[in-house]
Order: C-alpha cells, then sequence, then structure tokens
C-alpha cells in the first residue's frame, strides 16, 4: 500500500500526518511511504529522520496525491487539494464536512473517494478515540493559555488562576460534558481555580462530580444558568461537541457583553463552527482578538502548538488502523472494525452520514445497508 503524508505548513499547520517511529512499523510491514518534503519539520522531524526509516521524500503536494492510495492530512483539505486528490483515494484525517465548503464536497464526491475523519470515529462505548486523546493534551493547554491571557499586560483581568492566600481563585466556566469538558475541568481543578461545568446530560454531571471528587460544581446548561454564570466568570471555556456535526450556539453575543473587561473566552469547539456566537477562527500567529472587551482564543487547531506530543499521539492512533487495511483491505476492515467504519463520512464518492448528506441537500448512502 502506497501512503501519503502532505506538508501542510501552509495552513499553519505545524503537526504531521506520521511520526518517523511509525513509519518505520509501516516500511517493516512492505508498504511504501512518500512523505512531502518539510511535513515533519515544525514537530522536529527532519526530512532525513524519515528518509533514514525508509520514507522517500517528494517535494510537491501532487506527488503526494499521484502516487498514494492513501493519504493523510490533519488540517481539512482546501480547494486547491481537492483538485489533486485522485480518483478512488482513501483520505484520513481531521475533515469537519459539518463546516466544509460544498465546492470543496463536490470536487471530493467526484473522484469516488473515501473520507475517514478522526474526529468521528467512535468505539462501541460511544468514546472518540482521536478526540479523547488530543482533549487531554488541549485541556492542559486551556490552563496556560488563560493563566497567559488573564495576565495584565495582555490585557487581561491581572488575576492569577489559583489564588493565594486572602486572593480567591479565578472563576472558570466550562460549557459542555464530554471528553473536551471533562479534560478542561480536571485540568482547571488542577490548577486551584474554581471550577463550574454546565451541561444537558444528568448522567455526565453526575459522572464529573464522581471523578472530581465533587470538587467541580455542576449545573444544567438553560439559558438562565448560562446568563448567570458569565457574568461572574473570569474564564469561559466552550467544549462542547457534537461529532460530526455543526456546534450549536451556547453563549450569545449579550452574555459575552454581560462578562467582566479582560476575561477570556477559549472556544474549543471552533473547529466546528464555534459554540460561542461572538468567535470566530483565529491562528497560532495570531491567536485572540476582543470583543465586547473580553479576550477571545479561537484557534481550530489548538494542539498544533505542541505539535510534537500531538504528532505522536494521533500517528499512535492511527498506525493500527493502517496496518489492518494493509493487511486485509479497506473494505473488510470496514464491516470487522465498527470504530473505522463509524469514522466515514464519505464511501467509494457516496455520502455515508445523514447530517452531512442534509446539510448540503446530496443523496444519502448509508456505509453498509
Amino acid at each position: 500500500m502506497n501512503i501519503g503524508i502532505l506538508n501542510e505548513s501552509n495552513k499553519i499547520e505545524n503537526r504531521a500526518g506520521l511520526s518517523p517511529s511509525s513509519v518505520s512499523m509501516l516500511v517493516e510491514k512492505g508498504h511504501t511511504i512518500y512523505v512531502q518534503a518539510g511535513a515533519g519539520l515544525r514537530a522536529g522531524y527532519s526530512n532525513e529522520e524519515y528518509s533514514s526509516l525508509g520514507a522517500n521524500i517528494v517535494f510537491t503536494k501532487d506527488e503526494v496525491f499521484g502516487r498514494s492510495d492513501v493519504v493523510l492530512n490533519i488540517a481539512p483539505l482546501d480547494e486547491e487539494e481537492s483538485h489533486l486528490v485522485k480518483e478512488g483515494q482513501v483520505l484520513f484525517g481531521f475533515h469537519h464536512l459539518a463546516v466544509a465548503k460544498r465546492k470543496v464536497i463536490e470536487e471530493l464526491l467526484k473522484k469516488k473517494v473515501t473520507i475517514i475523519g478522526y474526529e468521528i470515529i467512535q468505539n462501541d462505548e460511544g468514546e472518540l478515540p482521536f478526540i479523547e486523546s488530543l482533549s487531554e493534551i488541549a485541556g492542559q493547554m486551556c490552563v496556560a493559555i488563560a493563566g497567559h491571557y488573564l495576565q495584565t499586560t495582555q490585557g487581561g483581568r491581572g488575576i492569577i488562576l489559583g489564588g493565594v492566600v486572602t486572593c480567591p481563585p479565578a472563576t472558570v466556566v466550562v460549557i459542555g460534558s464530554g471528553v473536551l469538558a471533562k479534560s478542561a475541568i480536571k485540568a482547571f481543578l488542577g490548577a486551584g481555580a474554581q471550577t463550574i461545568a454546565l451541561g444537558r446530560h444528568m448522567d455526565r454531571m453526575r459522572a464529573l462530580e464522581e471523578i472530581t471528587s465533587g470538587r467541580v460544581i455542576t449545573m444544567i446548561a438553560t439559558r438562565y444558568n448560562l446568563g448567570r454564570m458569565v457574568r461572574i466568570a473570569d474564564v469561559v471555556i466552550g467544549a462542547v461537541l457534537r461529532p460530526g456535526e455543526k456546534a450549536p450556539i451556547m453563549i450569545s453575543k449579550d452574555m459575552v457583553r454581560s462578562m467582566n473587561k479582560g476575561s477570556v473566552i477559549i472556544d474549543l469547539a471552533i473547529d466546528q463552527g464555534g459554540c460561542i456566537e461572538t468567535s470566530r477562527p483565529t491562528t497560532l500567529d495570531h491567536p485572540v482578538f476582543i470583543e465586547e472587551g473580553v479576550i477571545h482564543y479561537c484557534v481550530p487547531n489548538i494542539t498544533s502548538a505542541v505539535s510534537r506530543s500531538s504528532t505522536k499521539v494521533l500517528s499512535n492512533m492511527v498506525t493500527p488502523w493502517l496496518l489492518e487495511i494493509g493487511e486485509n483491505g479497506l473494505e473488510e476492515t470496514l464491516k470487522a472494525k465498527s470504530p473505522l467504519a463509524r469514522g466515514v463520512y464519505v464511501h467509494q464518492g457516496n455520502i455515508a452520514k445523514e447530517n452531512i448528506a442534509e446539510r448540503f441537500g446530496l443523496p444519502y448512502i448509508p456505509l453498509f445497508e
């Protein structure tokens, strides 16, 4: 099997599709790996490191797409890349088709490709292994980000997350009760912040209380409760995730206007459109903007800031699937492995997710009828 790894640095993406360690495993099993020059540089992996383990270094995206059966991308494909995709190719990566451009969707459907999204691969227990693994990283990062932008020199409120003797800790409000929220809650509690979680699932809220030994304050995410809590928040974390769907707006512009000036919003749902009305995508080069006096951090590829760790995690997650496909073929792997099958957006040019078909007004054909 021929596997291609794109250099996505032009999209301000620092992670690579595979680590050198995973490349060596695949090469040992007889697979051919094409790495676009520079793909791993921002994650600390040189071209020489890949080539020494048997990878072929190529110099254009055209070569990667032209020579590969399977292409690994991190950031969603743009219009230029969608034109380079070849007939029948298999595309692994973060695709977020619920917020994709129609032109990209139509171009990929014409090519009869199979698109597998890391963000919707789901096991039998309902867990999202790729998202959960990266969420552990994102949750820890939120503490550092919030602490940085709360500083006076960054335009923040000038407060410390954990508080000190005679000075109370910051109040952090986390919207959501899934894997992203859980990771952020654990991280902020560990930093000593007063942490409040608002969600809509009683069983998940109960689980959050149990895993934090009752240290997190839990509330149902009604509009009334959201409005009250946002007003007292120093930090708001938007952690609402609906796999494969556009994120719902949970915090309105009026709610943001009611927040203390210099407070911080981190919208972790921005990859899927964002769950805060005032959010708009930013980049790692220019990560924040201020609206209604509130600092907004809305970087879609947040874990790209720790590219080496994130690359290792993603690579370790996808490599077993690539080995399985190489041994048994894609169709047999999809039939035998339901988690991977649940990650299929498009199969051989047909949309396999009903919500995506409805969004674009296109036919829906289930993966296995």
